[in-house]
């Protein structure tokens, strides 16, 4: 039977460096290029071995190989993602359904912040779109998930879990307008996500059109950095988070 390819984690893993490079305004984050694109072939390779709880010494091998790099280049928003994954394998080995998927796709999406801080001080503006890029990934996820007919997912939970995170997107978005544009259409679906998929033939459609509103939403994103990091609307700069910058120096 041949292996299906993870297309998802290529797309997620590309749309959140992207997302980096237009938040860091340092050409030095380039040089991860190749490292990004290590972090999706080894997802490709080990993720639905994980899920099945079939990880072998090559697949840990490849994953501490992904790490190793990080150790040179070393911030604390990395125990961020390092602790979404970590756990993305212990409840998966603990035979959780739903929870291992969810969280690795947030995984992915929180390396954001971490790629930033290597090149600069984090700013507010950087935690915001952050925020946003992460719970909207979350949330999607657990919105595909609850779409799916063999999954026991409410849409109860949907909601809950979107109008938690609107709780500080939302007061984030007060800061940066166009935050609040990126918020409308997810809103409108996660509070009302229909009824699930009458059957696994409707997945790939249902994946097309995720597809399309994550490109809209990062691309409100990416405006929104190019906005206030490159034109300076609201100031000529965006000043560092006093605590945050303290935690390490800027990278060159």
């Amino acid at each position: 039977m041949q292996r299906t390819r993870n297309h998802a984690a290529y797309f997620m893993l590309l749309l959140t460096y992207i997302l980096a490079l237009a938040g860091s305004l340092k050409p030095f984050l380039l040089l991860f290029a190749p490292l990004v694109a290590l972090h999706a072939v080894t997802v490709d390779l080990t993720y639905s071995k994980m899920l099945a709880r079939k990880l072998g010494k090559f697949d840990v091998s490849l994953m501490i190989i992904n790490a190793v790099p990080y150790l040179f280049f070393f911030r604390p928003y990395f125990l961020i993602p390092a602790t979404i994954f970590l756990l993305s394998i212990a409840l998966s080995y603990s035979k959780v359904n739903v929870l291992p998927q969810v969280l690795g796709t947030l995984g992915l999406s929180s390396l954001l912040l971490p790629w930033i801080s290597v090149v600069k001080n984090v700013t507010l503006l950087d935690i915001s779109v952050y925020m946003v890029w992460c719970a909207y990934t979350l949330v999607e996820a657990l919105y595909v998930e609850y779409k799916l007919p063999f999954r026991k997912i409410g849409a109860n939970v949907v909601k809950g879990m979107w109008g938690i995170s609107l709780i500080v997107t939302g007061a984030l978005s007060l800061l940066y307008p166009p935050l609040a544009i990126s918020l409308i259409e997810p809103s409108a679906r996660f509070f009302r996500p229909g009824e699930k998929l009458r059957s696994a033939s409707e997945i790939r459609d249902l994946g097309k059109r995720g597809s399309k509103r994550t490109i809209t939403l990062f691309t409100l994103l990416v405006i929104t950095l190019i906005l206030y990091h490159f034109v300076g609307i609201v100031g000529a700069t965006i000043p560092s988070l006093p605590l945050l910058s303290g935690l390490h120096g800027t990278g060159s």
